[in-house]
């Protein structure tokens, strides 16, 4: 065990109560698919509520991609039965649709125009949303946006925190010690994201459609389906949730003002490419600027801060006026296997995966270390479950294998804290169950998609199928409470009715709107 984390870990393991009252929530998208398994074609579904205003049920890119969201509660039980609850409420309002629980794509047409940008509505805010998508797809393609995931949201208590700045005999503003351990955790979770991708991947196939016409090195496995056959996160690639354009944007994660200004000044900073598309083509708008970046979202990354933001406000100034209030962990794939796309090991996992990268030492990222994270997630990503595997760590060659039960070795202290915290033993568990996958490959996700294929003839799109409808009978079969159901009814009524107040409300032309947002 490394000093830092084993000195952190003598002051914490006595007082492990005091992660009690960690909370945490899920976002999980899913593509709604036809019965013939392609894209829907049709608008969001009028009784699940309004996308702009639901704090549950919302689109992201896409009309077709729909995002359910829990709250952030203090049981990761809590959380994975609310995401159920959403689920069977969604299909009882998806008619003939599915959702595809793979993150790579079911079939998509050719033309990016049979890609629905996803509708807020005429306010103001709601067409901004719309054109900050449609700017996505000029700038990168709408085939990339329809890729899904789960992100992962994760703050630890006050008392936590009050226990360690007493610990450190700390004297800075409690909010700023938080802010700088924070990024402690968000250096390391890149650091060892490597592990995340082999032992959450779920992504070694997709559907040839998803790269007609794109230069790719991925194998055939069927006449409609391409795949990498020791790849682990086809999602996180190049092929996949990645652009040329970030490669060379360079975000500090070394302090929180830095990361601020380095976004700020992506997002006022000029690219050539992006403005020869233009703001506007024959009067109507095709991006809201032609800078690196239209917002602080389009910039991708493995994890983010995060500040919940007011009505109006962008990321940075919430980040900026109120410090980081959680961590949101984007690289999780769906796991095909089980319903919602996440179970309780895997929950149980990232949380003692994101202590350990919190407590362990975390000195600042240097330039050189940018680039080896970008070489080592790709090498993994396509390459993770490649026997006697080797990655760049540190600047020298390491056994991936050898690394990764290193890792997992540390993380077993750290769960028996958090077991110790909430009287369980499953976060001890989630890391047998992840030391198992590394001795054994073909438990892997990604693994198991492929062992699976040869049922559905090696094509994505039957396995894919075959996997939505057993969802679907599983969803439709879950009856909810009756309080839960009126509970969500209300909900979708009352965000309707948000939704008319917010464009009743609208005093100023869009022109204007959009301007007095950029500035």
């Amino acid at each position: 065990m490394n000093a830092q984390l084993s000195q952190q870990l003598s002051w914490l393991s006595p007082q492990a109560l005091v992660l009690k009252n960690m909370r945490r929530g899920l976002e999980k998208e899913s593509l709604r698919m036809t019965l013939d398994g392609r894209l829907a074609q049709s608008r969001h579904p009028y009784a699940l509520g309004s996308t702009l205003t639901h704090p549950y049920i919302t689109t992201d890119y896409s009309e077709a991609l729909i995002e359910l969201i829990t709250p952030a509660t203090k049981s990761i039980d809590e959380t994975l039965t609310f995401l159920e609850d959403l689920h069977s409420f969604t299909y009882q309002h998806l008619g003939e649709e599915r959702l595809w629980l793979n993150s790579m794509p079911c079939m998509i047409g050719l033309d990016d125009a049979g890609i629905p940008l996803a509708y807020f509505g005429e306010s103001n805010i709601g067409k901004l949303k719309t054109l900050y998508r449609h700017g996505l797809g000029i700038r990168y393609g709408r085939k990339m946006q329809t890729i899904a995931g789960i992100h992962y949201n994760l703050s630890f208590p006050t008392e936590f925190w009050q226990a360690w700045q007493s610990a450190e005999q700390s004297t800075a503003e409690q909010q700023d010690f938080i802010n700088e351990k924070y990024f402690g955790l968000i250096r390391n979770f890149q650091r060892h994201s490597y592990v995340l991708l082999y032992l959450l991947g779920a992504s070694p196939a997709v559907c040839a459609c998803f790269l007609m016409g794109r230069d790719h090195q991925l194998q055939s496995l069927s006449a409609g389906t391409l795949y990498q056959p020791y790849a682990t996160s086809l999602r996180m690639s190049r092929l996949g949730y990645q652009n040329t354009v970030q490669r060379d944007l360079q975000v500090s994660y070394n302090h929180l003002p830095d990361y601020i200004q380095d976004l700020s000044h992506a997002i006022h900073t000029p690219y050539p490419p992006f403005a020869e598309l233009g703001v506007k083509k024959d009067g109507v708008y095709q991006q809201m600027n032609t800078n690196v970046l239209q917002i602080e979202n389009e910039y991708y990354g493995l994890i983010r801060p995060k500040q919940t933001i007011q009505r109006g406000e962008k990321p940075t100034q919430a980040l900026k006026g109120r410090g980081i209030e959680y961590i949101e962990m984007r690289c999780v794939d769906l796991n095909p296997f089980t319903p919602t796309g996440i179970d309780s090991p895997t929950s149980h996992f990232l949380e003692v995966f994101a202590l350990h990268s919190l407590l362990s030492d975390s000195p600042f990222f240097q330039a050189s270390e940018y680039a080896e994270l970008g070489e080592r997630q790709e090498r993994m990503v396509e390459q993770g479950r490649a026997p006697q595997l080797n990655l760049t760590i540190d600047g020298s060659a390491a056994d991936f294998k050898q690394s990764a039960l290193s890792l997992l070795a540390e993380m077993e202290y750290v769960a028996r804290v958090l077991d110790d915290a909430h009287a369980t033993t499953l976060y001890s568990a989630s890391i047998s169950a992840q030391i198992a996958k590394v001795e054994h490959p073909e438990q892997t996700y990604a693994a198991q998609v492929l062992a699976a294929m040869p049922n559905y003839h090696n094509n994505f799109l039957a396995f894919g199928h075959a996997i939505a409808e057993q969802h679907r009978d599983y969803f439709l079969q879950r009856p909810l409470s009756a309080e839960r159901q009126a509970f969500f009814e209300q909900q979708a009524k009352e965000s309707h009715a948000a939704q008319q107040d917010i464009e009743a409300s609208d005093n100023m032309n869009f022109d204007d709107f959009l301007a007095a947002y950029i500035a």
